[in-house]
């Protein structure tokens, strides 16, 4: 059987119209022994849950029943009721009159002249999707997107495309390869492979000559190279020690900074007058001399002073902050 068209009762007008999802969840088989028996001959033989209702892609009110196929009833169907939480019939459909022998039966779709909102599922049994569910939930929303995207348009402007994210960049903790993202290693690539990426540092004034991003790794580090200049580019390069921050007043978008450390300071003295030298701060005496103070006494000193700033700060063979390691990638704006 195909869709039936049901009528709900006047008791099911009010129920399906407030308490439709709570209350109205199953589903009984109504008939008699022969197929031209009289109304009030009819009685109910079976009766079970209803495997889902929603509103269509009209908003129009659809159950899904699985009548049973291995079960064999004697009777002949005559008609299908809808019941709510009291067994009450919310919705009557008159059915061909049909033997509902073993073998006879599976997914029947109702639909009621109820209204509501296109694609709501109100009531739902099992885990699975119906066939029905899928043909008239699922699918006529997804081959909406698909034409709107050939058309070129955007059904969720609120999610960016992934084509408006080249140029972005982010640190990762992967350091294999990602589909849509290079490695900021300042790696070369084709203009004709990579236009988009091309195209977007071009725009934003970050390609230079590429024999000043040669010389001058260090300086250069955030701007693309122009590579051979016909057909190739070269990548920006964040992997050669840089303290990345925000761009502050008056510095250049992309410019390096030198390096600097804190200011250090020490002093170095005479003891109040006396000979011999003694260090504070950076300057550590070191080594003795002495010098009379009567004849009597004997008092000693540092006879050097060295300048060392570990005494001070941490240090290293190179100026950093402390650092965390990551593999910095760029969008390429397609995968």
């Amino acid at each position: 059987m195909s869709a039936l068209q049901a009528i709900p009762t006047p008791h099911g007008i009010d129920i399906l119209n407030s308490e439709l999802k709570n209350t109205v969840t199953k589903y009984q088989l109504v008939g008699a022994l022969t197929h031209d028996a009289a109304a009030e001959a009819l009685y109910t033989f079976h009766t079970a849950t209803i495997e889902t209702s929603y509103y269509d892609d009209n908003g129009v009110l659809t159950f899904i029943l699985n009548l049973p196929i291995e079960t064999h009833f004697d009777e002949y169907l005559h008609r299908i009721d809808v019941l709510d939480s009291q067994n009450q019939a919310v919705i009557e459909c008159p059915t061909p009159k049909i033997a509902l022998a073993k073998g006879i039966g599976g997914m029947v779709t109702l639909k009621a002249a109820i209204k509501g909102q296109a694609g709501d599922v109100v009531f739902k049994h099992g885990e699975f999707v119906t066939e029905t569910e899928l043909q008239e939930i699922y699918i006529p929303p997804l081959i909406q997107i698909i034409e709107d995207l050939k058309n070129g348009d955007n059904p969720y402007p609120q999610y960016i495309k992934f084509a408006e994210m080249v140029g972005e960049w982010r640190y990762s903790l992967n350091e294999r390869e990602e589909d849509g993202w290079l490695d900021l290693k300042g790696g070369t690539c084709s203009r004709t492979v990579d236009l988009m990426l091309w195209a977007w540092a071009s725009n934003n004034n970050l390609v230079i000559d590429q024999s000043l991003k040669n010389t001058e790794p260090k300086k250069y580090a955030a701007y693309f190279g122009d590579g051979n200049d016909r057909d190739s580019f070269t990548l920006p390069n964040l992997h050669l020690g840089h303290f990345v921050r925000g761009n502050k007043t008056g510095s250049e978008h992309g410019a390096v900074q030198g390096d600097a450390i804190r200011d250090i300071e020490g002093v170095i003295n005479d003891s109040h007058g006396n000979c011999g030298m003694y260090g504070s701060g950076v300057f550590q005496g070191e080594g003795t001399s002495s010098y009379r103070t009567n004849l009597e006494r004997v008092n000693t000193s540092h006879s050097l002073v060295r300048f060392k700033a570990s005494h001070v700060v941490p240090t290293a063979d190179e100026n950093r902050p402390e650092t965390l390691n990551l593999t910095a990638k760029i969008c390429r704006g397609w995968k």
